[in-house]
């Protein structure tokens, strides 16, 4: 039997065989890209501009204190890992001050519906605690628009069930309170 072979022939060869150590190197730097690219995705950590931004913003003042507890689940976030996650909870770096917000998205829209703006417990040992000083939603959802407490209710139940706050100082909602057609008007066609 004849065999073809560039050894057998005594032919050249004009590539150098790759060595294990060669494809381990490889591998490693493209798993190194890889989980980059995944920490990344899975970051809850909010990039401005990354977002869609709200149509219609609206905001109004709150004045919530929130425990440390839930201040450190807040700062934790949450990010979808798959399609059923209807909701990434992302955490905007904090000022100069220590204020920060948490950006509440549509994951699969990618569009922004909720911001909580918190500002950080009194550094002087006065007994205060932190608190979400602000609410800005979007008030134009696909035409229809709720008002400051509606917003504030569906945060405070997205938060509980995502990240398992408990702002104890809140009633417990039930669930027919979330986006309750009741609570919503339709805007105007323009």
């Amino acid at each position: 039997m004849t065999s073809h072979s560039n050894a057998e022939q005594g032919e050249p060869t004009t590539g150098l065989l790759k060595t294990d150590s060669e494809f381990d190197v490889e591998e490693d730097t493209h798993s190194n890209e890889d989980e980059e690219a995944m920490k990344k995705w899975l970051s809850t950590t909010y990039e401005r501009g990354s977002k869609k931004p709200m149509k219609e913003p609206l905001t109004a003042p709150w004045g919530l204190p929130i425990s440390d507890a839930d201040v450190e689940k807040l700062k934790v976030g949450l990010k979808s890992r798959s399609m059923d996650d209807k909701w990434d909870m992302l955490i905007e770096d904090p000022d100069e001050n220590g204020n920060m917000s948490l950006h509440i998205i549509r994951s699969w829209l990618q569009e922004e519906c909720y911001i909580l703006h918190i500002v950080p417990k009194p550094s002087n040992d006065d007994g205060g605690s932190a608190q979400i000083q602000s609410i800005t939603w979007e008030g134009n959802k696909a035409g229809l628009q709720c008002d400051a407490e509606q917003a504030k209710k569906e945060t405070v139940m997205l938060s509980r069930g995502r990240l398992h706050c408990e702002f104890k100082t809140l009633p417990h909602y039930p669930s027919s309170v979330f986006w309750a057609s009741s609570a919503y008007k339709k805007l105007d066609a323009e």
